[in-house]
């Protein structure tokens, strides 16, 4: 049966995005379900009643305020612009509502100590320094007053040491800039503290670098970056110093970033906060608005290329929305498993961030320019080593992906082992989170070697977080890393080898002090398990042999490989030590396709030293076919399969482990 899309969710689908006036009628589009579910007063949005740590309160006023990140702008352009009046009234006479103690059913409430408040002010405050005419001057005396006060009160409360600090630097500016009270003190107090977020490469870490080395999308695009280059261009006058910094550090970010993107616009899904979806691309939307001196190869054509492909990846799949047009908590698909403690119904409106650019008239040159591809110098490198985020990135086989280690946020963030610990990332298949704590079906440890002591394969163990990491200029990332005080693993990431292979490599050795013998599951990548017309329900068959225009699991004494619609997946054991395993997964455990499984090599460690080497081989399908367009990725494989031996040869063909 063929379902057909809800009115709502197809006029967000077939939206081409590849103009200004397209992006306005999707934020539209997008803005519509939140005035449809704002309440009588307009300071508060109820999409739904999943919960967080925060109170329904700030819930519903997440909802007003991110809504604003994509409104501002495009009113900060155009006060009166055409069919978004009713959107501006009820958003203008939400902001006076929701400051007004005397309002009891829509008053924000007071605040405390590191409240989400805080996070939604800085909405209000970008609010009133992009577009005063309609956020500021339209509220009458009292009603400035009470919301002078209210942003003000943020002044007074902790805040956590990442990239919360920002938001009280956007409030105070906000305020500044409409000639409220604010505090000057708050506003450099705080940008010298998130200079502690830097280290000597200049970069940021989302939190003080000598403590927090989580280089997430808060880190590289959607906040620090943002932030920093929404506040050169609206204090440049006052401060010529600092935005000439930031400008100088979006400068040297920008090449760094873009590695993040694939030539289609698919980011590769890295840590927490996925749920905002194209907020990723928002650092290239503060690029434009800020006008950025670009370094080659950059052009307007290009920056406007990775704003709008990583948008239209997004908007053209209609699992990403609620029936309503709303976005849902989730990523390609619905899905609570991947959420935050923080993730209301309203948090994924985040991803209007990436809509600054309609703060720019037609006349700017990025709308001015002709959408470029991806630039192609790129695509030429196997890898690309970004040392000071401890990543390596490659393009290579049309596979965009990076391999990880050493990443740690301050936080316990839910599920950080799999947002943050795995070996590798895909923007074509993504990553999996456990769904539960029993076997692997459960814990779904794609990326990663997943270790189990209790003799029958329950309970597993997988790297959190990693020590003593270094990158080699080969591109070689090496670290420690122990599941358990009496067991440490020491692992080698090689990225691949020409910028046309399908594979990259990993070997560890795993030193157990114990007298217990450990199970092992060297995970690839997660794919998706069905084969056909897309939406088609035929599950996965077995093949006894590997055969182009095939599809589904195979397994071999060392080698395991999964073929469906969505290309080939697979894991080859170099020590010929361990069986291949094609791992069922629970549903919805994977961000991008809603059932998967997962090629494995398991084995076992007894006390003293093993050693575990593997060739993780992914290729993505294009346009409908299985990996490489014209190319026989069948060969590739099969010779990875026979390109097998003992440790002596392993020692032969990477020298590098010898010297421990």
């Amino acid at each position: 049966m063929v379902h057909s899309l809800p009115p709502a969710v197809q006029a967000i689908t077939e939206n081409p995005v590849s103009s200004r006036d397209d992006l306005v009628k999707l934020l539209k589009d997008l803005l519509v379900p939140l005035h449809d579910a704002q309440s009588s007063g307009g300071a508060r949005i109820r999409l739904g009643n999943t919960g967080t740590h925060f109170d329904n309160v700030a819930a519903e006023m997440e909802g007003f305020a991110r809504a604003l990140w994509g409104l501002t702008p495009l009113l900060a352009h155009d006060a009166n612009a055409a069919g978004f009046e009713d959107l501006r009234d009820a958003w203008v006479k939400g902001l006076a509502n929701g400051a007004d103690p005397e309002q009891v059913d829509e008053y924000w409430g007071d605040c405390t100590a590191r409240d989400q408040r805080f996070v939604e002010m800085a909405a209000l405050g970008f609010s009133l320094a992009l577009a005063p005419k309609v956020f500021w001057e339209p509220l009458s005396d009292s009603a400035k007053k009470k919301l002078n006060a209210w942003l003000l009160s943020s002044n007074d409360f902790e805040m956590p040491d990442n990239n919360w600090r920002f938001f009280r630097v956007l409030i105070n500016v906000g305020l500044k800039k409409v000639g409220a009270e604010y505090s000057q003190e708050a506003i450099d107090k705080e940008l010298a503290f998130i200079e502690t977020f830097y280290g000597e490469h200049g970069l940021p870490a989302d939190g003080p670098n000598d403590r927090c080395t989580a280089y997430d999308y808060y880190a590289t695009s959607f906040a620090i970056p943002f932030y920093s280059l929404i506040y050169a261009r609206l204090c440049s006058d006052e401060n010529p110093e600092r935005a000439a910094l930031y400008r100088k550090r979006a400068v040297q970010n920008l090449p760094l970033v873009v590695n993040l993107f694939a030539p289609d616009g698919a980011p590769i899904p890295f840590g927490r906060s996925m749920t905002y979806r194209f907020a990723v691309c928002c650092f290239f939307s503060a690029v434009a608005y800020d006008s950025l001196d670009l370094p080659e190869p950059f052009t307007w054509g290009v920056i406007q290329g990775l704003v709008l492909r990583t948008v239209r990846y997004f908007t053209t799949k209609p699992e990403v929305f609620n029936r309503d047009g709303s976005l849902s908590i989730g990523y390609l698909t619905p899905n609570m498993f991947m959420s935050e403690d923080y993730n209301s119904a309203q948090s994924p409106y985040w991803a209007l961030k990436a809509f600054l650019v309609l703060a720019l008239s037609d006349s700017h040159p990025f709308w001015q320019a002709k959408e470029e591809p991806y630039p192609q110098q790129f695509l030429e490198s196997p890898f690309t080593p970004i040392k000071p985020w401890m990543q390596v990135f490659s393009h290579a086989g049309g596979h965009t992906f990076c391999l990880t280690s050493g990443q740690r946020s301050i936080g316990p963030f839910r599920q950080s082992a799999a947002k943050y610990g795995k070996f590798a990332y895909s923007s074509a298949f993504g990553f999996s989170v456990p769904t539960g704590a029993l076997d692997l079906q459960q814990h779904a440890p794609d990326s990663m070697l997943a270790l189990s002591d209790d003799g029958h394969g329950e309970r597993w163990v997988v790297r959190r977080e990693a020590t003593d990491v270094s990158i080699s200029d080969d591109g070689v990332i090496k670290s420690t890393w122990t599941p358990w005080p009496d067991v440490e693993v020491l692992t080698w990431l090689i990225p691949p080898p020409t910028a046309q292979a399908g594979y990259h490599t990993r070997i560890h050795k795993l030193t157990n002090r114990s007298s217990r013998t450990l199970q092992y599951a060297e995970g690839g990548f997660a794919i998706h398990s069905h084969f056909g017309p897309h939406h088609s329900e035929r599950r996965f068959l077995e093949m006894k042999e590997v055969t182009k225009g095939g599809y589904g699991r195979y397994e071999s004494d060392s080698s395991a490989l999964a073929v469906s619609r969505a290309g080939v997946s697979g894991v080859v054991d170099m020590l010929g030590s361990g069986r291949g395993k094609v791992q069922d997964t629970d549903g919805n455990s994977n961000l991008i396709a809603v059932r998967t499984v997962i090629p494995m090599i398991m084995g076992q460690a007894g006390e003293g030293e093993t050693w575990i080497a593997v060739r993780i081989y992914a290729l993505p399908a294009k346009e409908g076919k299985v990996g490489r367009v014209g190319e026989g990725w069948v060969d590739e494989w099969k010779g990875l399969e026979k390109d097998t031996g003992d440790l002596d040869r392993l020692r032969e063909l990477y020298p590098f482990i010898n010297e421990l």
